[in-house]
């Protein structure tokens, strides 16, 4: 009963691209079932060859016990031309002649309650009145017209007899002809219909196993098994509507069913409050409350032979929560663009349409020829929830990808960062292995220098008392500078012992200052030089120690190597949020390409000093002229006057 209407591919490839924004083709499963989907429950279109068949049929309609009979148009339904749904209800069909003539003919309706009799001029063809109520109360038939049934030389007269304790309760559309015609016609398309429906079923109650599967790793994703389970009964209820046999005997067939509804309506509502990431108190009591009540009342009439008045009352507020449910996902729906946005919302309207139909349909306000909209309607939002979920998964393999890329890039800058530290310590080494290797030399000479003036001793003693005056002189300025070596590489090894995390914080600078020039001022008046320190109130933000080791040493080998003249300390604005500390000698200067390499012999303080720069991440330059000094300066980040208030406020 489908005509397959299908679209083209570009159009489905816009249509994908639209709902998956990541490149990729769309899976063919996906592909095929959209195509399915689109086909729509649409009736089949009238085959090539005309068959010989009766489709509209007029027929006489009395309900048992009554005398009068009434003529109606097949299909009929009792509850559109206001006949109760109660008793029994008797068909009377006069096939003309040319019908009734050949051989091998059948009878197909399409829509029959499962209760039925069917007699042809009197000959019980089909008795099936005995028999349980089918689950949706409406099925289909195929029997037979045996000739010995038939009359040969006039009008044959059919009578259908059908149970009428539903609200459906009517007769659908009539085929009489040949079996094979039959069989290739109207009821290969009625196969056809039931066989996409179960096919689509199918491929959603897949997706639904897969939703579950992936919420079972991921038991954070409450949106995930709420909608999966949904999906996995709601597709599973579906295989009813087109079902042949009830698949549990008895009332508890309409219970089972009953219930399956309801719980797919709960679990929407759940569903949506977890999609959209709002508690929603109203909608979860009326989910709690109002579905607890709904399974409790409609178990006790179900089971008391009240089916139908259980549905025709609580469906109608199963239609209410579910008008909840879409209200609040319009209101909060998340996505991307307006269109992905919108599309959670139209799936669950066409649910929602597709349910009111239903509603209608199962309550008799429709044809009994006409099909159930849910069985199509909720693969389509399946289809929909997968395809945002497939765009999810697709975006977090890219942002995988990306952060798989900018992992491997901050690895190797990392190592290259560690190879350069690597190699750096190995040129401080050689250079404080080379600082300390002349002083231990001069050391050393000096010793024999001193013994041999001991052994000469007795030949010249005031010349001697001189000569040892003097070497006892240098034996005590290579001891301080070898003790000012050795004081760098411990003041080294402490900074490097805190790791290689510097500690922010601030630092008033003119404590700093005063204490450095404090401890450097007399080798400076022994030097014949002038220690010049500008007063400053700038505050920075630093690693107090760092910064103590970068000033001492800058200050230290500026006043060492400064033969005339002096050194100047001072603090210079360096736009509106940095200061620039400067360090200024006139002494013989230094290449500037010692920043980037020191070579050994350069000073073991400068090594320091460039090595706690680059900790605090402190750009440091030099400028130098040789013969009449260098200019050191470091850049700090300064605490505004605003923040020094809070702090100091705190």
């Amino acid at each position: 009963m489908l005509s397959l209407r299908l679209p083209s591919v570009r159009a489905l490839s816009g249509l994908w691209r639209l709902v998956l924004p990541a490149p990729g083709p769309m899976p063919p499963a996906l592909l095929l079932l959209v195509v399915v989907l689109l086909a729509g429950p649409a009736r089949s279109a009238p085959l090539a060859t005309p068959l010989p068949l009766q489709q509209q049929l007029q027929a006489e309609f009395r309900k048992e016990g009554e005398a009068r009979w009434r003529p109606v148009t097949l299909p009929d339904s009792w509850r559109r031309r206001d006949e109760p749904p109660r008793g029994t209800g008797l068909y009377r069909i006069r096939l003309p002649a040319s019908t009734s003539a050949g051989a091998d003919l059948a009878l197909w309706i399409e829509h029959i309650p499962s209760r039925h009799r069917i007699r042809l001029n009197g000959h019980l063809l089909s008795d099936r009145a005995g028999q349980e109520r089918h689950l949706l109360s409406i099925g289909t038939t195929l029997v037979r017209l045996p000739p010995s049934a038939r009359r040969q030389d006039g009008v044959d007269l059919l009578e259908i007899e059908v149970a009428g304790d539903f609200p459906r309760a009517g007769l659908g559309v009539l085929h009489i002809g040949p079996e094979d015609l039959l069989l290739r016609g109207p009821v290969w398309s009625w196969q056809q219909q039931r066989l996409a429906v179960q096919l689509i079923n199918a491929a959603a109650s897949g997706i639904a196993l897969f939703m579950l599967l992936l919420w079972a790793v991921r038991r954070n994703e409450r949106a995930l098994g709420c909608f999966g389970l949904l999906a996995l009964l709601a597709t599973l209820r579906n295989q009813a509507y087109f079902s042949i046999a009830s698949p549990v005997p008895g009332p508890l067939s309409s219970l089972l069913f009953y219930l399956l509804q309801l719980l797919t309506v709960v679990l929407l509502g759940h569903f949506v409050r977890a999609h959209v990431q709002q508690e929603a108190p109203r909608l979860r009591w009326l989910l709690q409350v109002g579905g607890g009540a709904l399974a409790l009342a409609g178990t006790i009439g179900i089971l008391a032979g009240q089916s139908d008045a259980v549905r025709q009352l609580a469906y109608p507020v199963l239609i209410v929560m579910v008008l909840w449910s879409l209200a609040l996902m319009v209101r909060h729906a998340p996505g991307a663009s307006t269109f992905q946005r919108a599309l959670m919302p139209a799936g669950m309207l066409a649910v929602l349409v597709a349910g009111v139909h239903d509603y209608l349909h199962q309550t008799g306000h429709t044809t009994v020829s006409d099909a159930y909209w849910t069985p199509f309607a909720v693969p389509l939002i399946v289809a929909v929830f997968a395809a945002q979920l497939l765009s999810r998964l697709a975006e977090g393999l890219m942002r995988g990808d990306r952060d798989r890329l900018e992992l491997e890039r901050q690895v190797a800058l990392r190592t290259a960062e560690l190879n350069e530290a690597v190699q750096a310590r190995s040129r401080f080494i050689a250079s404080a292995s080379h600082d300390l290797r002349q002083p231990m030399s001069a050391l050393r000479m000096l010793a024999e220098l001193l013994h041999q003036t001991l052994r000469e001793q007795p030949v010249a003693p005031a010349r001697t008392g001189q000569r040892i005056t003097e070497l006892a002189g240098q034996i005590d300025r290579t001891s301080q500078t070898m003790a000012s070596l050795l004081d760098g590489l411990l003041d080294l090894s402490r900074i490097e012992g805190r790791g290689q995390q510097p500690r922010p914080a601030p630092v008033p600078l003119q404590p700093l200052l005063r204490t450095v020039a404090a401890d450097c001022d007399a080798l400076a008046m022994a030097r014949g030089l002038r220690l010049i320190v500008r007063p400053t109130p700038a505050v920075v933000i630093a690693d107090a120690l760092l910064l103590e080791q970068i000033l001492r040493n800058l200050v230290g080998n500026a006043v060492q190597n400064t033969l005339n003249g002096g050194v100047l300390v001072g603090v210079r604005p360096h736009g509106r949020t940095q200061v620039r500390l400067v360090v200024i000698d006139t002494g013989p200067g230094l290449d500037p390409a010692w920043l980037d390499d020191a070579p050994p012999g350069g000073g073991l303080g400068l090594g320091i000093v460039r090595r706690c720069a680059r900790l605090m991440q402190a750009p440091l330059s030099l400028r130098s002229t040789p013969g009449r000094g260098s200019s050191f300066s470091l850049v700090l980040p300064r605490l505004t006057p605003a923040a020094l208030s809070r702090a100091s406020s705190s």
